[in-house]
């Protein structure tokens, strides 16, 4: 069991958890949620003792932790050689062999580098370290973001069958409705518990809001009394009587306004991201002729077919490994094609959107690169900024200083302020919380332009209606 009471934790003048309590039980798989910056990844190391509190307490009583962050480092060594160091004797060997085979770890070679692995790889990887410990309590960060379709799918089995408790963080919202039995979400200082999956939590989530909304109306009509109240007990005649009157009103008020304050909840997101489009739905914007891409002796693929016509939203996915970024990186020219003809149409504004954000200048500070990159003037650019929920102090960052989410939200927030006719979107969900995803959505829903996308975020996909499915695996692109 894990016990938190009165659990606080403050950085300076912000308090992320004001005297919160909560209970882990046994095999109770919790999906934790939360817009970026609330204090996921904080709770998590108060829990592992990584970060200290500032008051309150955190008891852990008969449990195994194993904690598998969202950024996976590891150092310069061999699968097996990595791996045999947490083992206790020679004779348990068999053990790692046992777990890659659990983890359906495909082509398993233990002389493998591990820097050559795929990212997917890596995650069973972690997964099969953090196992052979003999954990109790498995602790996540985002373990979708390194995984394909087919290892989410794999992942939710593995999860919600493992006899043992997990927290996981994740914003992957079909995957918790698969594993999760309880959903917390960090809230106004507070971790608000909801048992069931995600579809469920959204419903009670919707009845705490229209509650919260509730008594602060009900406060504000009883301060609005109470005020009133306090100006007829000074407009009395007779100093003695008056100021009983008065005295009686300010106690009222200090008693049932100041002692019970409410606050109106505010949801804050990025708004609707609107792009125009000029080009007409049956304008060539992109064909495939007999493309194919090697690295060295190595085939990614060959003799790929295909064409985008405007308007149309077209899903590409497939395993990880299998070449999507390889053919984006194609198309918008960063890499070029072994053989065949890629032909992108005329007079077309393409934006692509790269999932880990390589092109942006992370030496520079938001304010600077934002004016630079979307032509805004200084004093519009502080207003749009704060659209996406950067403040004045906020954008002053470097670039380098933000989480994965925030740079996301950064790039959404260049893409913003630009027009395109075709959107090329990889993995533009990794990191993005739930309600930015939601604004997200809607706004590709309803994009009148061509739209490309890779994700594996099955519900994100669902949510924008893609029209055309290609699948990309074992060298080939195939329409469904």
């Amino acid at each position: 069991m894990v016990l938190a009471k009165s659990l606080t934790k403050k950085y300076f003048e912000r308090t992320l958890f004001d005297k919160v309590d909560f209970v882990i039980g046994k095999n109770r798989k919790i999906a934790l949620v939360g817009r970026n910056g609330v204090g996921k990844t904080t709770l998590f190391k108060l829990i592992m003792g990584e970060e200290e509190r500032t008051g309150g307490t955190i008891t852990i009583e008969g449990e195994s932790i194993e904690y598998i962050p969202q950024e996976l480092i590891f150092p310069d060594a061999k699968v097996f050689d990595y791996l045999e160091k947490n083992l206790k004797t020679e004779t348990e060997k068999y053990k790692i062999d046992e777990l890659m085979a659990k983890v359906e770890f495909v082509n398993y070679n233990p002389n493998q580098p591990i820097k050559t692995l795929s990212e997917g790889q890596k995650m069973k990887l972690k997964l099969v370290e953090s196992m052979l410990r003999n954990p109790t309590l498995l602790m996540i960060d985002e373990p979708t973001n390194h995984l394909d379709i087919e290892g989410i799918m794999w992942f939710e089995d593995y999860l919600r069958n493992l006899p043992i408790s997990s927290l996981f963080i994740s914003h992957d919202r079909s995957f918790i409705n698969h594993v999760a039995d309880e959903v917390w979400e960090i809230e106004k200082e507070q971790v608000f518990k909801f048992v069931g999956d995600y579809d469920n939590y959204k419903e009670e989530r919707l009845r705490l809001i229209n509650k919260w909304d509730e008594e602060y109306v009900r406060f504000i009509r009883k301060k609005a009394q109470l005020e009133r109240l306090l100006e007829s007990a000074r407009k009395i005649k007779g100093g003695k009587k008056r100021g009983k009157a008065v005295g009686a009103a300010k106690k009222r008020i200090e008693r049932e306004v100041e002692g019970n304050k409410k606050e109106k909840f505010e949801i804050k997101t990025i708004k609707k991201l609107a792009f125009d489009t000029e080009a007409s739905s049956g304008k060539l914007m992109l064909r495939f002729k007999g493309v194919a891409k090697n690295y060295g002796d190595h085939p990614v693929f060959e003799g790929l077919d295909f064409e985008l016509r405007g308007a149309e939203k077209v899903w590409l996915f497939g395993p990880n490994g299998g070449g999507k970024s390889t053919l984006v990186k194609i198309i918008v020219g960063d890499e070029k094609a072994t053989a065949g003809d890629v032909q992108v149409g005329s007079n077309i504004k393409i934006g692509y959107f790269s999932q880990i954000q390589t092109d942006l200048e992370f030496q520079e500070d938001l304010l600077s690169y934002f004016v630079k990159e979307t032509g805004t003037y200084f004093g519009d650019a502080y207003s749009k900024l704060s659209r996406f929920l950067f403040d004045k102090d906020a954008v002053k960052k470097k670039i380098w200083q933000l989480s994965p989410g925030e740079r996301a939200r950064f790039k959404l927030a260049i893409f913003a302020n630009k027009n395109y006719d075709f959107l090329i979107l990889d993995e533009p969900d990794n990191h993005l919380d739930i309600e930015t995803k939601e604004v997200l959505e809607q706004s590709l829903r309803d994009f009148k332009g061509t739209l490309l996308l890779v994700s594996h975020d099955r519900y994100f996909v669902e949510s924008i209606g893609m029209e055309k499915m290609l699948n990309l695996k074992d060298g080939k692109l195939t329409y469904l």
